[in-house]
């Protein structure tokens, strides 16, 4: 089934949704009073405290004494929260209206996991959305509607290049498994075989839900033991070729709640990487192959009408990865006819 072309006017609303994360996003970085303020009568004095959920738990932050000053700023994060309130209001209708104009809407269930990912600065902090969550994302990018078949999945795969120094060297207070078992109880950790190992995936109990992490191999490594990424708090499964696909990223907003901003891979990058996880699955995951096809495919075919040159800067990128780029262009052949000549007139 071909892709559909979205209406203009769709696509201007989804440009106006992103810019509003982005908004949201960098005042969410700065920081500022988010909790809820209590007070705690002390020998004839009032106390102010700022209560904040963290996972199961709550935490208190003394505030001070009250006086007018702090009466004041605490009367400013107020009517600051009652725009932010405004502004999630407006987004949510943006959600509501993309999904009449055809783009994809993600689960709720999705959607909860991404914000508490995003709340944990996941994504500020480099990951990156990879697997289907990033794939429907792209496509709500790009402005293009996909047959559903190709977007069926509840397992949310982020990725992360612990070799760049991010200034973060503090074990982070709430781990990433606390913070999921706050908007969820039913998460827990996904045993390794080898239990002295960190677990590298969250997932819900009794639903096919799941959350994994991973990073890039080493080059010329053959260890598979988990990484641990001390600024996230969390272990992530190295994989090859990864380093390709995450080190080109665009950010984007994920059509569901009120919206959540994340890091996708560029589109070209997608497709020619789609192309070489197909070539590397077993016999056993032939279907999850013919779905990789089918993901490249169709965004292949988009790009090559709209955006022919990602696919060209997608090609070049594999210089020096020999082995990678032969195994994308033997799966080049194995594309439909049409989209398999109109990349190779890009190469």
């Amino acid at each position: 089934m071909p892709s559909s072309r979205l209406p203009e006017t769709v696509q201007t609303l989804y440009a106006e949704l992103l810019d509003q994360l982005r908004a949201g996003d960098a005042e969410a970085a700065v920081g500022g009073m988010t909790g809820t303020f209590v007070s705690k009568e002390i020998r004839g004095r009032t106390y102010w405290y700022l209560q904040r959920s963290e996972g199961a738990s709550k935490r208190q932050i003394y505030l001070g004494r009250e006086t007018p000053e702090l009466l004041e700023r605490m009367d400013s994060a107020s009517a600051q929260r009652a725009a932010v309130s405004e502004d999630e209001k407006t987004r949510r209708e943006l959600i509501s209206m993309l999904e009449a104009g055809g783009m994809f809407r993600e689960s709720a269930a999705i959607g909860v996991v991404l914000r508490v990912l995003s709340e944990a600065s996941v994504f500020r902090a480099g990951g990156v959305l990879v697997g289907t969550q990033a794939f429907t994302s792209i496509a709500n990018m790009l402005g293009v509607s996909f047959d559903r078949v190709s977007l069926r999945t509840a397992d949310i795969d982020v990725a992360h290049d612990g070799t760049i120094p991010l200034g973060l060297t503090r074990d982070p207070e709430i781990s990433v498994l606390e913070r999921l078992k706050g908007a969820n109880p039913a998460f827990f950790a996904v045993p390794e075989l080898d239990p002295r190992e960190p677990s590298t995936s969250f997932k819900v109990r009794g639903r096919d839900l799941r959350v994994d992490f991973l990073t890039p191999a080493a080059p010329r490594s053959r260890s598979s033991e988990p990484v641990y990424l001390r600024h996230l708090g969390v272990a992530a499964q190295p994989l090859p070729g990864l380093d390709y696909l995450i080190e080109a990223n665009v950010d984007a907003a994920v059509v569901v709640g009120t919206g959540v901003l994340v890091n996708v891979p560029r589109p070209g990058r997608f497709a020619l990487h789609k192309l070489w996880v197909s070539t590397q699955r077993p016999s056993s995951e032939a279907a999850k192959a013919r779905k990789d096809i089918r993901q490249a495919e169709q965004l292949l075919e988009v790009l090559i009408e709209d955006r022919p040159d990602d696919v060209s800067e997608a090609w070049s990128a594999l210089n020096g990865r020999k082995s990678l780029a032969a195994r994308v262009k033997a799966a080049i052949g194995r594309l439909d006819p049409a989209i398999s000549e109109g990349v190779k007139r890009l190469l």
